[in-house]
């Protein structure tokens, strides 16, 4: 009987781990295929597409998903001036710890302060002596205007003074032709974004005039500011108050008309140790507001959004506040960097939590290595199950085979044999 039961069941063993073996390895690419398209992976989602993030992630810290106010403040350290705003926070921008905040995911309308993205992206793109003739569509949008007229000829430095110092659409229209056409453009701010890890921003326009979709964060606005204040070019045009814009006109030299234009920072003529970097308003979006400062080498920054009353007002109260209390305030939070998240930018692409459209799941970004952790197991967890899915599979049609095809004929059983069988049925004791 001994003999008998390994006949039956050693050949079918082996069968099937030669069967498995064929499966996985003669189909070997069509596998690896497989396992790649499962794979964690991280692409600029369009336009439209939900962002996607570890479950559980809060961008900059756990903290920072509260709905009230956040700091961690020494004793007998006052607290911030809170302004009349939906979302804010002030930040230290020599470390990127954020020392007060409060609902900084929440996306809104974000009006002008859309236009930091608009320079971050289509700069780097455009020469800075290139030359735009202004267009009906640059020339008649709504809005605020820098003063384009139709024909003229414009630099692309002379429209990026336009746009971040007077806040002109009608620059922000030409600069996205510049760039290739507004929808080329508008990719380019979504995927500069996506780079800056601003995941609450989504891009509808250059001009930052409301458009059904168009979202921003406090966050992404800081992250977003901290950036331009790191690019020398648009530094430079943040800190000018008055520049010298041409007329109408074709010819590029001295004898073309100019008129003045001044910055719309109102930091620049009264913070002392004013930066940059933007403000915005529109009806629906209510004010809104990225200023900073630096003083003995030492730099903050602020956000401000949909906020009622002066804008400015509210962020030089937060500025001098960081000023005089920062180094008694320890952080809540940090302003992520592109570095930083390289790891969460490859992980599983699972809807972060939200919550009245913000991110309140309890995770914290750190760094790289938790990500990797989070997306290399998914990784090996799939891979896994699949290998060990064919294997059992294989090893079943095995023994199915081989049971058929291997086992012995039964013997006859003897005329004795068979009426005991037939006896135990009937009388009910089959063992």
């Amino acid at each position: 009987m001994a003999r008998s039961v390994r006949r039956q069941f050693a050949a079918p063993a082996l069968a099937g781990v030669l069967l498995s073996a064929a499966v996985i390895g003669a189909p070997a690419s069509v596998a690896r295929a497989g396992v790649s398209a499962d794979a964690p992976t991280f692409a600029v989602p369009a336009q439209g597409e939900p962002v996607t993030l570890p479950a559980g992630t809060v961008v900059g810290g756990s903290a920072l998903a509260s709905k009230d106010v956040v700091t961690d403040l020494a004793a007998g350290t006052p607290a911030p001036p809170v302004p009349k705003a939906v979302g804010w926070l002030v930040a230290d921008l020599d470390t990127r710890q954020i020392i007060a905040a409060r609902r900084v995911h929440t996306p809104l309308a974000p009006a002008s302060t859309m236009k930091i993205f608009t320079a971050l992206a289509l700069a780097p793109t455009l020469d800075p002596a290139d030359l735009y003739i202004a267009s009906p569509q640059s020339t008649e949008v709504d809005g605020t205007k820098v003063g384009l007229v139709r024909g003229s000829r414009y630099t692309v430095d002379q429209l990026l003074h336009g746009l971040i110092m007077s806040s002109g659409n009608d620059t922000a229209v030409a600069l996205g032709e510049l760039a290739g056409g507004q929808p080329k453009a508008v990719g380019l701010m979504q995927a500069s974004a996506r780079e800056l890890v601003a995941f609450d921003t989504n891009v509808r326009t250059t001009s930052g005039l409301d458009a059904p979709g168009q979202t921003s964060s406090a966050y992404d606005l800081a992250l977003a500011g901290s950036a331009a204040l790191a690019d020398p070019q648009l530094a430079k045009i943040m800190r000018t108050r008055a520049f010298d814009f041409p007329a109408a006109g074709k010819g590029l030299g001295k004898t073309r008309k100019q008129y003045s234009i001044q910055t719309h920072n109102k930091l620049i003529y009264n913070t002392p140790g004013a930066t940059g970097v933007k403000n915005g308003y529109t009806i629906a979006a209510r004010g809104s507001f990225v200023g900073s400062a630096t003083r003995n080498g030492h730099s903050y920054i602020a956000v401000v959004l949909r906020t009622e009353g002066s804008t400015w007002h509210a962020i030089d109260d937060l500025l001098e506040w960081a000023f005089a209390h920062g180094d008694a305030a320890s952080p809540v939070g940090s302003l992520i960097t592109p570095s930083d998240a390289s790891a969460l930018l490859a992980g599983p692409k699972i809807d972060a939590a939200r919550g009245d459209g913000a991110r309140e799941a309890a995770g914290q970004l750190r760094g790289a290595e938790p990500a990797a952790a989070s997306a290399s197991g998914t990784s090996f967890d799939r891979t896994t199950l699949a290998l060990i899915s064919v294997l059992v599979l294989g090893v079943l049609l095995a023994v199915v085979a081989g049971r058929v095809i291997l086992r012995p004929s039964p013997r006859r059983p003897s005329p004795a044999r068979s009426r005991s069988l037939y006896e135990e049925t009937t009388n009910g004791r089959r063992h």
